[in-house]
């Protein structure tokens, strides 16, 4: 009977429904509660559900009644992946490797636990013992390709993700294989080849069209390029993107010719930055004729205050509802229609006065400086502080620190973050600076819509909103650019940054734009 029972619920798993096999594991668990194939499938049925603490729970009951099964070692090791436990997850494989050492699968999850842990190398080698033994197993291709990318080896990552669309099956699902032409993509952006990223997403859209991922991707290219008329239609699918916000189900992109008399909530998306770049498109909104309310973030409520702002919390009425950065496409921006007009923000009153006092009087010019932002962009722009040393010891200027979250002061730059509340006070503290020297952060956006000499720091391959091969900015007239011409290469932008403070120590007047 117990037989017929663990086959009925494997055959049920094998048509993959779940539900029913779930349901005679657990009969058979109710009346053998250490009947290690009922505890094993189901843990694997939750695993398949997203499950993964009930999943733990059922595979670690079968693990005392067999721990040496191998099959089992591996399921347990992907439940353990799925609650990022990683440690944990490593250790379940490798036990597993140790008695099935031939076996592809547990091979390829030890290297994507061993990668998550920071450990590419390791994770690599995995990979390359795969491929050792199946040298068209696609999957490996791709992932070996992740963890190489992660090791800076970025050639060899773009010729591994080449060689996982070779090798894919078929029947391989699209999105499956968009993920992989997305990370070849990266790399190719990422080593300056844009032309090839661009021709990597469309060759896969040619194929599979409708691919939103892949059409986001592709509007990154077109938009770093200068291509906005292309980019930021391509730009709406990034809703579609599992790691991006989600839209309100009513978010449109605004007919500008309809919405006169309408009471129109835009609504923030991403960052700090992206937020003050953009919100340069209210003002002629309202000027449309529509009745505006602006949805910020709380910390930024105070900047924004002569526009019609609310915090997060608040729901307004509206007739219409759109998102920040669906406006440029809603205007039809290009490069030479740009609204470059600043200084489009100002601090409060009330907090210029406050920093200045806070200040006092000066004897020397006082530059601003952020050289980390926020953990999730400091991968990409952070500057060792140690490189900037040669800036910060240059005499006859005052080094104010303007970013809030800090892991690496200099001894030669005044800390502020404890005064740092909101975003108006980081503009008021702007106000009373004479430059700001930033990498690409919001302090750097914040300066440009003060419309405050900054000067920007950036990657080898910036973001799309600084384009490509200028010094300048269409967004802000008052941004010089300095950007890597190497990946990596900080000290040489530093060196740049230096030379040009020893050319001309007086920074520049702010520029205002009628």
């Amino acid at each position: 009977m117990a037989d017929a029972s663990i086959q009925e619920a494997a055959r049920h798993y094998q048509a993959r429904d779940l539900v029913q096999a779930e349901r005679c594991c657990r009969a058979m668990i109710a009346a053998d509660p250490r009947h290690f194939d009922a505890l094993h499938l189901l843990g694997v049925v939750c695993v398949m559900q997203d499950r993964h603490a009930d999943a733990l729970e059922f595979l670690s009951r079968a693990r005392t009644e067999q721990p040496n099964n191998a099959q089992l070692l591996f399921n347990l090791g992907n439940a353990h992946q799925g609650l990022k436990q990683h440690d944990q997850a490593v250790a379940a494989y490798q036990h597993a490797q140790t008695i099935s050492p031939g076996n592809l699968g547990v091979l390829n999850n030890l290297g994507t636990s061993l990668r998550l842990l920071g450990r590419a190398g390791e994770a690599a080698h995995c990979y390359r013992d795969i491929l050792a033994r199946q040298p068209d197993h696609a999957p490996a291709h791709n992932n070996l390709a992740t963890a190489l990318a992660d090791l800076g080896d970025l050639e060899a990552a773009a010729e591994s993700y080449r060689r996982s669309l070779a090798f894919a099956p078929s029947d391989t699902p699209p999105d499956r294989l968009a993920s992989v032409v997305n990370g070849l993509g990266k790399v190719l952006m990422d080593l300056g080849r844009h032309d090839e990223a661009l021709a990597a997403c469309r060759t896969l859209q040619d194929r599979h069209p409708g691919l939103k991922v892949v059409e986001w991707n592709e509007s990154l290219a077109l938009l770093l390029r200068g291509d906005y008329a292309a980019g930021w239609r391509k730009y709406e699918a990034r809703w579609s993107v599992p790691e991006h916000d989600k839209p309100h189900p009513d978010q449109v992109v605004l007919d500008l010719a309809a919405v006169g008399g309408k009471r129109v909530l835009v609504t923030v998306e991403q960052g700090r930055g992206d937020v003050i770049q953009f919100s340069r498109y209210v003002p002629m909104l309202v000027a449309c004729g529509a009745r505006v309310t602006f949805h910020v973030y709380d910390d930024l409520k105070a900047l924004l205050g002569t526009m019609p702002v609310v915090g997060e919390a608040e729901d307004p009425p509206y007739d219409l509802r759109t998102s920040l950065l669906s406006l440029p496409l809603a205007f039809g921006t290009t490069l030479a229609t740009v609204p470059a007009a600043v200084p489009y923000l100002s601090a409060p009153p009330d907090r210029v006065a406050l920093w200045r006092a806070r200040l006092g009087p000066r004897d020397r010019k006082r530059i601003g400086i952020a050289w980390s932002g926020s953990p999730a962009s400091r991968t990409r722009s952070a500057i060792p502080v140690g490189l900037l040393d040669p800036l910060l010891r240059l005499g006859g200027f005052e080094f104010h620190l303007l970013q809030k979250e800090i892991a690496d002061p200099h001894p030669r730059v005044v800390r502020h973050d404890h005064r740092l509340g909101d975003f108006a006070d980081t503009a008021a503290l702007i106000q009373a600076m004479d430059l700001v020297i930033s990498i690409d952060t919001a302090v750097a956006h914040l300066a440009g819509a003060l419309g405050k000499p900054v000067w920007i720091m950036l990657p080898f391959n910036p973001d799309w909103r600084w384009l490509l091969g200028r010094d300048d900015s269409p967004w802000y007239p008052t941004a010089r650019l300095f950007r890597q011409t190497t990946r990596g290469g900080w000290a040489e932008v530093v060196q740049h940054v230096v030379a040009a403070m020893i050319q001309r120590p007086e920074p520049e007047n702010s520029v205002q734009t009628p």
